[in-house]
């Protein structure tokens, strides 16, 4: 009897103890289950890598120009600044499908017909560049307008076509109102351009060559038709600055000397 009491208490003593012990272990696994959940929910939840903001495009994406300074304005082989150096500027906002306005604008000396002397020459002109077939032939049709403002009477409208074709270029030009002379005229010319190799050159990148003839077909009021012609050398120094030597002269049929004679002229162009 003493022996069933003694084992009936031992059992009291011990089973307490063995429900603690499996109450810890269970709070135990329990606790590591909820930190798996809480890293898978954390996972879950993690934002997706932010995509890069494209870039905000601008109107002036579509705008270029250049500046140039040259010892003599020369214009179908006649000097529009009377032999003196000249300053210019264009500025050009290219639109959808290859149209495009541009605006330029250069000193001048020169008289208009009605004798008032031109100081400012500044152009307007709206066309359309683009190619035929795989840039089989390229164009540029465009009409300007030459505006000369204090000497209006030599302001006129010109339709001017270009095309290209690898290192052939022919242009076309028509007035009915030429030099302000209220007569009709027709321009055309003929350049050939040739990327100089640059083992011909003396080892110097970026050199090209082009000839250029051209005739203008004037009533005598405007000055009689008259040829004229020209030899540029050009060197690209870098994406913005270009340099230029030419030669230009005509065959004398505008009696205008010295503005229609030989000249060799240098200009340095900046774009941008």
């Amino acid at each position: 009897m003493k022996k069933i009491v003694v084992m009936l208490s031992m059992c009291m003593l011990i089973n307490p103890l063995l429900s603690v012990h499996a109450t810890t272990t269970h709070k135990k696994h329990h606790k590591k289950k909820h930190v798996h959940a809480v890293e898978k929910e954390y996972k879950e939840a993690a934002p997706a890598p932010a995509t890069p903001t494209p870039a905000v495009s601008s109107w002036l994406d579509n705008l270029s120009g250049n500046f140039d300074f040259t010892s003599n304005y020369v214009f179908r082989g006649l000097s529009q600044t009377s032999n003196l150096p000249a300053a210019q500027g264009s500025l050009t906002y290219a639109l959808p499908l290859g149209f495009y306005l541009n605006s330029w604008g250069s000193n001048v000396k020169f008289n208009d017909p009605q004798g008032r002397q031109a100081t400012v020459e500044l152009d307007t002109i709206a066309g359309i560049r683009n190619s035929i077939g795989n840039n089989f032939i390229a164009y540029d049709i465009n009409l300007a307008r030459y505006n000369y403002p204090g000497a209006r009477g030599a302001t006129y409208n010109e339709f001017n076509t270009l095309w290209t074709y690898k290192i052939f270029q022919l242009g076309i030009s028509y007035s009915g109102n030429s030099f302000g002379y209220h007569d009709t005229g027709m321009y055309y010319n003929g350049t050939v351009t040739f990327n100089i190799p640059s083992q011909y050159a003396f080892h110097v990148q970026d050199l090209s060559l082009a000839g250029e003839f051209g005739h203008s077909s004037l009533s005598r009021a405007a000055g009689n038709s008259y040829n004229d012609y020209s030899v540029t050398l050009t060197k690209i120094l870098n994406k913005t600055y270009t340099i230029a030597a030419q030669w230009t002269s005509t065959n004398g049929r505008q009696h205008n000397a010295p503005l229609d004679g030989s000249e060799i002229n240098g200009t340095v162009t900046a774009n941008f």
